[in-house]
């Protein structure tokens, strides 16, 4: 998908100084009706080029969502289930979440994050498209405490897109006005979250 982004940008390039050698430079009439005819050629194809990105883009999107949706709600009970205790937890901070019992599938679904964090941070897909779908699930998970206990900030080297998703994700929502569940223990709460965060997400060196 870069490559073709790429190409888009090479190919607008070389139809502008083709536009300003035929304007400029070239003084017959025929070659200049030649020229203009091949400019126009080469605008259609790199427009055809664009949209086929946009497509592409699209399509791909929309197969990472449902792919996930489809493996959240068919075919792994027990991270439905995970999910559905830390929902309970979010709606009542009271209730018992048993960590340990779903610990091994926290760990996959913040690899799972990880990917999707790549790809927003390499622009591949952005947050208005993924946030309706996953946004709560997100915030539900790191913003409970216990994770953050027991995995997020012990390991939190280990979780370098899930801080950096963390970051970008609260601000798209606070710039909506729009309250994350469990805000009280939001993960931007924890001891030395800034610390954290120039340690995982900008590699600075906080212990000099």
């Amino acid at each position: 998908m870069r490559r073709s982004y790429y190409v888009i940008i090479v190919s607008v390039a070389l139809l502008l100084m083709a536009i300003i050698s035929t304007l400029w430079f070239d003084s017959n009439i025929a070659t200049r009706i030649v020229n203009i005819i091949t400019i126009v050629t080469g605008v259609v194809g790199v427009l055809a080029l664009f949209f086929e990105f946009r497509r592409n883009k699209r399509i791909n999107t929309a197969s990472l969502l449902i792919d996930h949706s489809k493996s959240f709600f068919d075919c792994d009970y027990d991270l439905y289930e995970c999910f559905s205790e830390l929902e309970k937890y979010a709606e009542n901070p009271k209730y018992k979440f048993d960590y340990d019992k779903y610990s091994a599938k926290i760990a996959v679904y913040l690899q799972w994050v990880e990917a999707i964090a790549s790809l927003v941070e390499r622009r591949t897909i952005d947050l208005y498209t993924i946030d309706n779908i996953l946004s709560y699930r997100f915030f539900i998970l790191v913003n409970n405490p216990i994770v953050q206990q027991k995995e997020l900030i012990p390991n939190a080297r280990f979780y370098r897109g899930t801080f950096f998703l963390y970051e970008k994700w609260y601000k798209f929502e606070y710039s909506r006005k729009l309250e994350m569940p469990l805000d009280n223990t939001a993960l931007r709460h924890v001891a030395n979250y800034d610390e954290i965060i120039k340690h995982v997400i900008h590699g600075v060196d906080t212990k000099r």
